[in-house]
């Protein structure tokens, strides 16, 4: 059985969650303003519910980014401290991704372009689609500035945060959602989909982690 911990601090969302076998325990919340704060409690707490033991954990899910540049510091220094000590296994997801994957499933459709505020007028862009079930990327996460994007005649439905602070933005489409993509912040979703990757051998050791961050330093 699948023994599993996952962890996402990209956004203001605090996403953490537990797997042992079929059973998941979610310890998400949106009332944090430090995901630092008690970090290693709430993983020993999470782990707690799921009934494991730190040992026994067969890898380590984390999502990557891009987003907040406090943010992905606490889970990433997090995961590798664990790793480093204990020798498991990292699986590196990009935050995007997973969120991409949970807003296909929601809402039915196989294609989407997430535009999420970087701040500073910056946006975070993730294309993805779905094929055979399986989330594929259609191109590499990007960093843009509002005053570069001009969009027309898509055929997936764009959403995110960057279409609710930037609405004067250039985008010419019938199917758009102005939700932030932090409220599809899902453990369960993350963990499933790195159990994907686990499966495929898709491993990280704690010294290739790493958080992207696309550009530097974003505004919190």
């Amino acid at each position: 059985m699948t023994k599993c911990i996952a962890i996402d601090t990209s956004t203001r969302r605090f996403c953490l969650g537990a797997k042992n076998g079929n059973d998941y325990i979610d310890m998400s919340s949106d009332k944090t303003t430090d995901h630092a704060k008690d970090i290693f409690k709430k993983i020993d707490h999470a782990l707690k519910c799921a009934d494991i033991t730190i040992r026994e954990l067969d890898f380590l899910a984390v999502g990557i980014g891009p987003g907040r540049f406090s943010g992905l510091r606490v889970s990433i220094s997090a995961i590798k401290s664990i790793s480093y000590v204990l020798n498991i296994p990292i699986i590196a997801i990009s935050s995007l991704e997973f969120i991409a994957k949970e807003i296909m499933d929601q809402n039915d459709v196989d294609r989407i372009l997430l535009i999420e505020d970087a701040g500073r007028g910056n946006l975070y862009l993730g294309a993805y689609a779905l094929k055979d079930q399986e989330c594929i990327r259609i191109s590499d996460d990007q960093v843009r500035h509002t005053e570069e994007m001009k969009i027309s005649d898509t055929d997936g439905l764009i959403i995110g945060s960057g279409l609710i602070r930037y609405p004067e933005m250039k985008i010419n489409s019938n199917s758009m959602l102005r939700e932030p993509g932090e409220v599809y912040l899902n453990s369960k979703t993350l963990i499933d989909h790195a159990l994907e990757e686990f499966k495929k051998g898709n491993t990280i050791d704690c010294m290739s982690l790493k958080p992207n961050y696309l550009f530097d330093e974003v505004a919190n």
